[in-house]
């Protein structure tokens, strides 16, 4: 049985949601305040987490960002804001999804199930040694790209930016994540050396479309 934990501070909203989803068997832990709240996910393990973005004590970002540092747990976030930036802000906050209230828990259901059909395909692609999308395959061992099955050269640093996001899998990944985390620059408030990167990734895969930029600040792969 997969476990969900709720993080809502309106106890109607998170006594009528962990009902319907014990129904839909799913195992629901509740917590009611951003206290501790990353404390709370990280002890649980759950499978997924639902989190409010109004929560008291702990603002959400700082929720979000904390649990990143230990679990890649999926978060989907619960809002009444429909601004399409505190959609991105969200996701760029490492959460997996956004509904905004109020929802259908039958949609909400849905995401979830989603969600979590995805991260188990996540997690056989973040083990698995080649990874393919359309024409284009890497070998994670020998750190080679193939494009229409032939060798393509490929620096280390555009290697581990392609690998960031194929693993991914179509989730946002930020400029500030590629610089400090894949190829440990700190310099990427100014440095536009990842454009750069991507710019000759395009060129190889053959195919400018394949990654999308978001912004100027954001990158997926193209699902």
């Amino acid at each position: 049985m997969k476990k969900i934990v709720i993080i809502e501070d309106d106890l109607g909203i998170s006594a009528s949601l962990k009902l319907y989803l014990e129904n839909s068997d799913f195992n629901v832990i509740t917590h009611n305040t951003g206290d501790k709240a990353p404390e709370f996910i990280i002890s649980e393990t759950p499978d997924l987490v639902i989190l409010d973005i109004n929560l008291p004590v702990m603002d959400w970002i700082e929720v979000c960002s904390e649990v990143r540092k230990h679990s890649e747990v999926p978060i989907i976030m619960l809002t009444a804001r429909t601004w399409e930036m505190d959609r991105v802000t969200g996701l760029e906050s490492w959460a997996d999804d956004y509904i905004a209230k109020p929802f259908s828990p039958r949609e909400l259901l849905a995401r979830i199930n989603s969600i979590l059909r995805r991260s188990s395909s996540d997690d056989a692609i973040s083990d698995s040694k080649i990874i393919s999308h359309e024409n284009v395959s890497i070998n994670r061992e020998t750190m080679e790209l193939f494009v229409d099955k032939v060798s393509v050269s490929i620096t280390k640093n555009e290697f581990d930016i392609l690998e960031k996001i194929f693993i991914e899998d179509g989730k946002l990944v930020s400029r500030e994540t590629l610089m400090t985390e894949v190829i440990w620059y700190d310099n990427y408030v100014y440095d536009r050396t990842i454009d750069t990167h991507i710019k000759n990734l395009r060129k190889k895969l053959k195919n400018k479309d394949m990654i999308v930029t978001i912004r100027a600040k954001w990158y997926r792969l193209n699902k």
